[in-house]
């Protein structure tokens, strides 16, 4: 037996038994009612004959677009139901313009041609102490996330949430550009090149996004979570303990003062060019792709403010792709002060 919900709106196919009326009544399973409509990939599955449910429907997860109940704090129809027009629209001019704006990529092998007069300076573990820099960088990075692992057994958010992503850059660019001294050291001059030239590439989106993480979560988020998602009390007092933890501290505020070094402050900055803009604006794109298509459907929304079920969001899109390009002009202010 089917029953009807919602006000002049369909609602979905509910079996009415008595003990999912019970489960109900007890919490057990969430109001799916919404004003929202489906996305524009997807159809309602009460709009779909039953065997074509599983192939057609948006979310991948029966969820109401909340992984394992974690965002049951944000309002339904920001979970479920249709994207704003304008949200797609932005989508599909930003991913449009980035490869028809796409420069000459081209971007010098930095900790090589500056590698005679670092030389000259003093030594650390007969590492010119530039290139000791960027291998404590690097190894601190991996420490970082091996005791991530190690406390608290999990790893799993951390590569798709954009401060993984952040976080990873800022450690393997300091990881490519040492690798490349040391192998040039070692005689490998091709091999050098091109390490020292992945390196240089991503110097700008490491900075950049290491930046918009700490002021974005610091700023922005962890407010919003203390005051919409954590009740007070033994649950927010947790998770403030966990906020201002080892891992949290280093990924949301440590991460800036380094992965400034060698990027804007030090003896290997260099000015950034279009080419790095680009490359910023790349990873940008691959992450907003992940979040969208990937996440949304997972019921994963870490970033409300980016929510494609509102036409605010297309606001965020374009303060951030503003504050990449306000960034960009201001490292390299900052480098030739």
């Amino acid at each position: 037996m089917f029953r009807y919900m919602g006000k002049g709106e369909t609602q979905g196919l509910v079996t009415a038994s008595s003990s999912i009326e019970d489960g109900a009544s007890q919490g057990k399973r969430r109001n799916s009612s919404s004003k929202a409509g489906p996305t524009p990939f997807h159809r309602r599955q009460s709009y779909l004959p039953v065997d074509s449910k599983s192939k057609s429907r948006w979310l991948i997860y029966d969820n109401d677009g909340s992984f394992n109940g974690w965002f049951d704090w944000l309002p339904i129809e920001y979970r479920v139901g249709y994207w704003s027009p304008f949200v797609v629209l932005s989508i599909i001019c930003f991913y449009t313009a980035l490869f028809a704006l796409k420069p000459e990529l081209d971007f010098p092998a930095t900790v090589l041609d500056n590698k005679l007069r670092l030389a000259r300076g003093s030594a650390v573990f007969g590492m010119p102490r530039a290139t000791a820099a960027d291998l404590g960088v690097f190894l601190w990075g991996i420490l970082v996330m091996v005791q991530k692992k190690l406390s608290q057994g999990s790893m799993r958010a951390f590569p798709i949430s954009f401060t993984g992503w952040s976080w990873l850059l800022l450690t393997f660019r300091a990881g490519f550009e040492f690798s490349a001294w040391a192998a040039e050291a070692q005689g490998h001059v091709q091999l050098a090149t091109h390490l020292a030239k992945i390196g240089s590439s991503i110097r700008l989106a490491a900075i950049s996004n290491a930046a918009v993480v700490c002021l974005v979560w610091n700023l922005i988020l962890l407010p919003i979570i203390l005051l919409k998602a954590i009740p007070k009390g033994e649950k927010r007092d947790g998770f403030l303990k966990f906020n201002f933890g080892f891992f949290m501290t280093n990924v949301h505020v440590l991460n800036l003062p380094l992965a400034s070094i060698h990027t804007v402050i030090g003896s290997n900055t260099r000015l950034f060019t279009h080419a790095d803009l680009w490359v910023s604006y790349l990873v940008l794109l691959l992450y907003s792709a992940l979040y969208f298509f990937g996440l949304d459907r997972l019921g994963l929304h870490f970033y409300p403010i980016f929510n494609p079920r509102t036409s605010w969001s297309v606001l965020s899109i374009l303060l951030v792709l503003g504050l990449y390009y306000k960034m960009f002009n201001t490292w390299n202010d900052f480098i030739t002060a």
